[in-house]
């Protein structure tokens, strides 16, 4: 009768199971994610109390494109081309854009989406740094 010996090949395996981690570890996210309460916190935003109105004649003013119904633009009373590349000649000619860095559009609620942006990406274009969206509503 022969006994054999194991050998030190076929020993026992040496492995961490991860499966039973994983487990508890997903399930502790779940209970946090639960758990956590949701904050509806809005970001505070300075509202003028009394409407400003901004006078032609104001030199701090920051220039305004207005764009009418029917789509067409101007750059404080100067208008503005519907050729692309002409708008752009027309913001890098404007002293007070380049001086300034800033223009604000304001456009009627009845022009294209599209037409506002190809004007901020004209004003983009020729190197207006800070292009804003004038608004009534708050």
């Amino acid at each position: 009768m022969a006994a054999s010996v194991p050998s030190d090949d076929s020993g026992a395996l040496c492995e961490i199971n991860v499966t039973p981690m994983v487990d508890v570890l997903l399930s502790l996210l779940i209970i946090f994610m639960v758990a956590t309460p949701v904050k509806n916190e809005q970001m505070p935003i300075n509202i003028p109390q009394e409407p400003v109105t901004q006078q032609p004649d104001d030199p701090n003013a920051t220039l305004m494109v207005t764009i009418d119904d029917d789509g067409n633009a101007k750059l404080g009373e100067t208008p503005l081309s519907q050729d692309f590349d002409e708008m752009v000649k027309q913001f890098k000619d404007n002293d007070k854009v380049q001086l300034d860095g800033r223009v604000a559009i304001d456009a009627s609620k009845k022009v294209p989406y599209g037409a506002v942006v190809r004007v901020m990406s004209a004003a983009h274009e020729s190197g207006v740094g800070s292009v804003g969206l004038a608004s009534d509503r708050l």
